[in-house]
């Protein structure tokens, strides 16, 4: 490993860099790789509901697929460049350097913090794309606006928020909420599918 690359691991464990930290801890979390660039993408912008640090640096925008940051792509392009991440069969994960750093980071970071990477990597990450864009686009209507694959997602969402509720990612009130109907409608669809309903 050259100097060069070896000066800007330091520097990511030592000057603070919010985004790199958030991209490698978000990658260690739960020690399992994240699936490809959409999944983080989407990740990222979820977390940034929550990550003040996340939604200033991110500066995420509507596209015809969801939520995109630019500046995100180049950032873990840069991570990858310097031998931090890697893609392993459409997978991000990190090198055995990106490893050591993420230990690193790991030690500095509070508890809320490396919950809630956890949370929302378990989360989100094994969600099929549709089931994502459906619980991103429910949630965060205002990034309908340029996007096509709502238009040949819309006709659909009841299917993929009912399966959420089936794989026990959300309750049956959140269904009604990203659905927009009553929870009562809810568990009566619940009956209609012979899923299990809990009181």
């Amino acid at each position: 490993m050259g100097n060069k690359v070896e000066l800007e691991i330091k520097k990511i464990i030592q000057d603070g860099n919010e985004l790199h930290k958030f991209i490698i801890l978000l990658t260690h979390s739960n020690n399992e790789p994240i699936n490809g660039r959409f999944k983080l993408q989407k990740i990222m912008y979820v977390l940034s509901d929550s990550v003040e640090e996340i939604k200033e640096q991110c500066s995420y925008t509507t596209t015809n697929y969801g939520p995109y940051s630019k500046i995100l792509d180049e950032e873990v392009r840069y991570l990858e460049q310097i031998g931090v991440l890697t893609e392993d069969v459409g997978k991000i994960i990190l090198t055995g350097t990106g490893k050591k750093i993420a230990q690193e980071l790991h030690k500095n970071e509070d508890e809320e913090s490396l919950y809630r990477l956890n949370d929302h990597k378990d989360f989100l990450n094994d969600m099929t794309k549709d089931e994502l864009l459906t619980y991103i686009y429910s949630a965060h209507p205002d990034m309908i606006k340029k996007s096509i694959e709502y238009d040949d997602l819309k006709p659909h969402m009841e299917k993929h928020v009912m399966s959420l509720l089936k794989k026990h990612k959300i309750s049956a009130q959140r269904a009604g909420e990203l659905l927009n109907i009553p929870q009562y409608s809810v568990i009566k669809k619940m009956n209609a599918m012979n899923m299990i309903t809990l009181r």
